[in-house]
């Protein structure tokens, strides 16, 4: 397993557990995100986020009088890595919190881990359903669920795809069937049927048989989910089989990374995003200029998603006055953040809500945001 602790401008970190104690003028906050593998970018972009973070923090002095340090480890989006990670994390580096795991099955096993530390985790990427519906007050969920997509963005993409008749070309795991359920539903509300489900691997590159099924099953409309890889394949493929019709998307749909592979094919397809470079205010400007001199790269969603969970953390460290788990649970509990995608409350399940998602379009050359919702109070 393999152990990233970065420095991020004058960070520096130490630890806490049971007793919360942050020694050596340091706060350390432990990052689980999947380091290795074919989400590593995903993940290092994840951390990345927090780590910039952390550093404009500790640049107007850290929290409590102490510098955060955030602590990465590798939990490869596997359950059983992440659950490891955490215990080192806890047992041996005493973190005060947890950020992360990225995949919900992941951040699932990792929540069970903190509810029997009784230590708060914060996730700014999970997005089963499921995770905040298990009653463990450790757990806050820091971004959207693919249901509050649906319920908050269906009007929207049905009246910009004049969808008929839709078909899911989604992942087989909690996401993908999350997905073919909750817009779903909403695509039949507002009057289209649909038409076929078909489910992929991650690990899948081709997508030939399920795209030949939906558009012989007289789709006009494909929705999907996927990272960059994924999302790009489906489009690239589906274009190349002659469908014309829009394309939907969840993940890394209307993204750089995206438009890189996709190429030519990334015309008449709407993204489902948490968070673009293109949002036009100040608060993101300076958040994309912050990242790139850190790690000469663009910051992604989920950058954005790390910023914004080390963020919160922080701040409800500086409400409890303390570290001691419970009164930091209390504070995050409590949150009224307002950051790159609006302003963050947590419900009594520790579900976020009141912040934007938006939809996005590649225009000239660039992520474009072509609508955005806020995220309701369940």
């Amino acid at each position: 397993m393999k152990t990233w602790q970065v420095m991020a401008a004058s960070v520096v970190l130490a630890l806490t557990v049971g007793s919360a104690r942050a020694e050596d003028g340091e706060i350390p906050v432990g990052a689980i995100y999947p380091l290795s593998g074919g989400l590593a970018y995903d993940g290092q972009s994840n951390l990345n986020g927090a780590l910039v973070a952390a550093a404009e923090i500790n640049a107007k002095g850290g929290v409590l009088g102490k510098k955060i340090k955030v602590i990465g480890e590798d939990g490869a989006c596997n359950p059983g890595q992440s659950v490891a990670s955490a215990e080192k994390l806890i047992n041996k580096d005493r973190v005060v919190a947890l950020l992360g795991a990225s995949c919900s099955s992941a951040t699932g096993a990792v929540s069970e881990t903190v509810r029997k530390y009784k230590l708060p985790l914060i996730s700014g990427v999970s997005t089963a359903e499921r995770l905040t519906e298990e009653g463990n007050p450790w757990f806050f969920r820091a971004t959207t669920t693919t249901k509050l997509n649906g319920q908050s963005l269906g009007r929207t993409l049905y009246d910009m795809s004049h969808a008929k008749k839709v078909a899911f070309v989604v992942t087989s795991d909690d996401w993908g069937r999350s997905a073919a359920q909750a817009y779903g539903e909403s695509m039949k509300t507002l009057g289209a049927s649909v038409v076929g489900t078909e489910y992929f691997d991650r690990q899948d590159t081709d997508f030939t048989e399920h795209l030949t099924k939906v558009r012989a099953a007289g789709a006009d409309t494909v929705f999907s989910v996927g990272g960059f890889q994924n999302a790009a394949n489906v489009t690239v493929q589906a274009r190349q089989l002659g469908f014309s019709g829009p394309i939907l998307g969840e993940g890394a749909f209307c993204t750089e990374h995206w438009a890189e592979l996709a190429k030519d094919f990334t015309g008449n397809v709407v993204g489902i995003l948490e968070w673009v470079t293109g949002i036009d205010d100040d608060v993101n400007k300076r958040f994309v200029a912050a990242y790139q001199s850190a790690h000469n790269d663009l910051p992604t969603k989920f950058s954005a998603a790390g910023y914004n969970t080390m963020s919160i953390l922080a701040a409800a460290i500086a409400r409890a006055g303390s570290t001691e788990p419970e009164a930091l649970r209390q504070a995050i509990a409590a949150t009224d953040y307002t950051g790159l995608m609006g302003n963050y409350r947590f419900d009594e399940k520790g579900q976020a809500y009141n912040f934007n998602m938006f939809l996005v379009v590649w225009k000239d050359g660039k992520s474009s945001v072509v609508a955005n919702a806020k995220i309701a109070k369940p």
